[in-house]
């Protein structure tokens, strides 16, 4: 191959970087109070500007800077309440020092209240116009925030529902900036989910993920210190199936109304489901998110079972998915357990088909505790006797069966949601709530 094109190839695999036009548009020098009024819609019609920022320079020695703020003129303005929701169990220390983050927001804004569902019931129950702590049976994450949501409905409360896990760390510049975009969104934007960003705990610069797509995540490991990443994070590719996760994501209690209440799956992909249901396109801005630790730590056999099972099940309620993308994802899934001599994890996939084939009546009609536990208890004490490769077909051979009758599960999970979860009825028996409660 010649060397010409061997740089050819070589520019396709290794893209350049784009530069940055960096211009200060705008120089004043002053030595007392300053006011100025810009059109930002002329100025990145006219500058091709995407990213604006002030820079302030001190122009002599002992020079004090003693504040500034700015403020937006809007078409459109609305009242908003925002009620911030958190599911917990039994995590005391992370969640404690963030409602004591929390009381500060809530004290200078009344139109933000927090809501705890405690899933371990080890909190003493509060019922405060600021903080109300509700507890519940611990029927996992998607039990907590179905909970959540449901209380926030029923008590005409809020306009949005904010849900956040109880072990992040906030910023809370983020609830400023989500309360303001929210206030003044226009009409065609209203129905739509705001998904907060997820930075890693140990390396705070970093970004997990700004949005997702079903499979994949967006902005995943940029480096939000650089220019470049900061403006590729306002610019993210617009994906079929993408959703908010529920680490920071704010939905319109109207929407709520219309799309009924998340799937009983316990942990992993509700908050997947739930945006999908949606049908709308997810927001996101820079500035707005949490820090987390990455999902790796998190991760274990019971994890697997429930994010295995939960996302072949997305399959049926995802756009452009079907029977002939779902066999592939399943031995997609059995060749990464191959590769990682996974044995343990074949099994879970095993086990994940079967309960699978089972729909979400039968995966229902154990409580999510005691399902929970029994996963546990598999994983501990069942003998794993067989031979990897007879795991491997069997595997393979419940892969194919579920392939054969795919449109009688897809017919039977969409038909659950439909009739289910429209409404509070079927969430508040599992949940085992009296009606007046």
């Amino acid at each position: 191959m010649k060397v010409g094109k061997i740089g050819k190839l070589l520019s396709k695999i290794i893209k350049p970087k784009p530069k940055i036009k960096e211009e200060v548009f705008l120089r004043i020098d002053c030595e007392d109070s300053f006011e100025y009024t810009l059109d930002l819609e002329e100025l990145s019609y006219k500058q091709e500007c995407t990213l604006m920022g002030i820079r302030i320079v001190a122009l002599s020695e002992g020079a004090i800077f003693h504040g500034g703020e700015y403020f937006g003129a809007f078409d459109t303005e609305r009242e908003v309440k925002v009620g911030i929701t958190i599911c917990t169990f039994k995590r005391e220390k992370y969640l404690l020092p963030n409602l004591e983050r929390l009381k500060t927001l809530t004290d200078r804004n009344p139109n933000i209240n927090v809501m705890v569902i405690d899933n371990g019931q080890t909190l003493e129950e509060v019922n405060a116009p600021e903080l109300q702590i509700i507890h519940n049976p611990n029927f996992g994450g998607s039990g907590g925030f179905a909970r959540g949501i449901m209380e926030q409905v029923r008590q005409k409360r809020n306009t949005h529902i904010l849900l956040m896990d109880d072990d992040v760390l906030l910023e809370m510049s983020s609830f400023d900036r989500l309360y303001a975009i929210l206030r003044h969104l226009k009409p065609e934007h209203q129905k739509e989910f705001f998904a907060g960003a997820m930075m890693i705990l140990d390396d705070p610069l970093i970004q997990h993920e700004n949005t997702a797509y079903l499979g994949k995540s967006l902005g995943h490991e940029f480096n939000l210190k650089k220019k470049f990443y900061l403006l590729k994070n306002e610019k993210l590719p617009d994906k079929m199936n993408k959703y908010a996760a529920w680490w920071f994501c704010c939905i319109p209690v109207d929407v709520v109304k219309e799309i009924g209440y998340p799937l009983p799956v316990f942990i992993k992909c509700d908050d997947v489901e739930y945006s999908l249901r949606n049908n709308q396109d997810v927001m996101s801005m820079n500035g707005v998110g949490v820090w987390h630790e990455s999902a790796e730590e998190k991760w274990n056999s019971v994890t697997d079972y429930f994010a295995t099972r939960n996302y072949l099940m997305m399959f049926h309620f995802a756009k452009g998915k079907g029977r002939f993308s779902f066999l592939k994802e399943c031995f997609l899934q059995i060749t990464k357990r191959i590769l990682r001599r996974d044995g343990v994890g074949m099994r879970m996939l095993e086990l994940a088909l079967k309960d699978l084939k089972t729909g979400l009546t039968g995966i229902t009609s154990v409580k999510s505790d005691e399902q929970f536990a029994a996963i546990r208890k598999f994983v501990k004490e069942k003998p794993f006797d067989s031979t990897i490769i007879s795991v491997i077909i069997h595997d393979a051979f419940l892969s194919f069966i579920y392939f054969l009758r795919y449109g009688h599960y897809d017919k039977e999970y969409k038909s659950f949601r439909k009739e289910k979860l429209s409404d509070q009825r079927f969430w508040r028996s599992f949940l085992g709530i009296d009606d007046e409660s």
